[in-house]
């Protein structure tokens, strides 16, 4: 086999094509890292004069004029082929050792798994232990099968099918999500697009990617055909009127409370049933009243409205990747990102994308388990999505002696941020 460097356009168009194609694995990705201290490297696979394979391989110098080495979502391969698996990796290390690399870090898209937001397996790939066990012959090393956010890049992501009717889809949400859209709508939250909104959401995901917001203005000038981005904010006008109907409604509601209480000859467990019903409602009246004096406030301050949140989303081949989204806590209870990935969900219904990547959870399904992502796994499994278990990384040694000394020396192994 034979590994050259290739240029930005031959890689483009065989990876854009190819099984485990990712924006990760492109020439504009590759772009952006390189401004941020990342070096990009097209490699092609050539099987005599066909080109079998390729991948975007990030480095980033470490130790003693050697390079660590990531190929994000990568390597473009076959990996039912063991045999050129095989070859592939010793002549891979071969080409890497020659450019001074120490390891080099793989996290292909290959499927092992679907869950249903339960975690109950609907799909289970019968290959796995085949292409692991290979892959320990071919010298890798795998770094296991993380359920939380231990490696570069995601292992468990919530997908969503998009070609699905809207009341359908609605319905299967979950009472708590259903409950949040709907709030949203009524506290006066809209959602619209802006390509050009970067300043305005980057407080709200500064915090999230620690990137600059110099990162997010090249990402969005590097993926301009494919980038969209999302503002949620309140409309304080309707904010008003919403916050005020939920009060009357829920008033009218308790004073009919009221008049069933004071009926004579109501009694057992009936009345048991409308005493609690009694005491909810006046827990939500407080409640209620609370927002229709705070969004008069609101409104008063703010008239043109104020923003609360923002998301931005990729788009590639068939499906929408949620890159992404942040809002302001002050806010919370506006629900704005439960509404905006709605809103995203009912434009792209029925469309030529199938599915909706609303990006990481965790695979920690079990709700007596401690999990420090809960309410992050609780909002993107309450979409009904299905979850996709990938593979997870591999680590190939490049020069044993080097990454040796490297690691009696080096205590933090700073991989992990090479790239996200």
């Amino acid at each position: 086999m034979k590994i050259v460097i290739i240029d930005e356009q031959q890689f483009d168009n065989y990876a854009k094509t190819h099984e485990y194609s990712s924006y990760y694995q492109s020439s504009s990705y590759g772009k952006l890292m390189n401004n941020h201290g990342l070096k990009p490297m097209y490699l092609g696979f050539y099987d005599k004069d066909k080109l079998i394979g390729a991948s975007l391989i990030l480095s980033k110098p470490s130790f003693m004029g050697f390079k660590y080495g990531y190929a994000p979502r990568g390597l473009l391969i076959d990996y039912n082929n063991y045999n050129q698996m095989i070859d592939l990796a010793k002549d891979l290390k071969n080409f890497l050792f020659k450019e001074r690399f120490i390891l080099l870090k793989i996290d292909p898209l290959i499927l092992i798994s679907k869950r249903d937001k339960d975690g109950n397996v609907i799909y289970e790939n019968t290959h796995r232990d085949n292409i692991i066990e290979t892959f320990k012959r071919a010298g890798f090393h795998h770094c296991g099968f993380n359920r939380t956010f231990e490696s570069v890049k995601p292992r468990w992501l919530a997908y969503l099918d998009l070609q699905n009717d809207e009341d359908n889809l609605f319905k299967n949400l979950t009472k708590q999500t259903r409950n949040k859209i709907r709030k949203a709508m009524k506290l006066g939250v809209e959602v619209y697009q802006d390509n050009d909104a970067i300043t305005k959401i980057y407080p709200f995901i500064a915090r999230k990617g620690n990137y600059s917001l110099k990162y997010y203005q090249e990402f969005s000038e590097l993926f301009s055909n494919n980038l969209e981005i999302y503002i949620a904010k309140i409309n304080t006008e309707k904010c008003v009127e919403g916050s005020r109907l939920l009060y009357e409604k829920e008033l009218e509601y308790n004073e009919y409370l009221n008049n069933i209480i004071s009926r004579d000859g109501y009694k057992g467990k009936d009345m048991k049933d409308i005493l609690s019903k009694k005491m909810e409602s006046d827990k939500l009246l407080i409640i209620y009243k609370d927002y229709l004096v705070n969004s008069i406030t609101l409104l008063r301050n703010n008239p043109e409205g104020i923003i609360i949140g923002g998301t931005i989303i990729v788009k590639e081949e068939d499906t929408i990747h949620l890159l992404i989204d942040g809002y302001d806590k002050t806010y919370s209870k506006f629900c704005p990102l439960y509404l905006t990935k709605w809103e995203i969900i009912k434009k792209y219904l029925n469309s030529d994308f199938k599915y909706f990547d609303i990006n990481a959870v965790t695979g920690i399904f079990d709700k007596n388990e401690e999990n420090p992502y809960r309410g992050l796994n609780e909002m993107k499994l309450g979409f009904n999505t299905t979850v996709y278990e990938y593979i997870g990384e591999f680590n190939l040694i490049i020069n044993n002696p080097i990454y040796a000394l490297y690691k009696s020396i080096v205590i933090d192994d700073s991989i992990k941020n090479i790239a996200k």
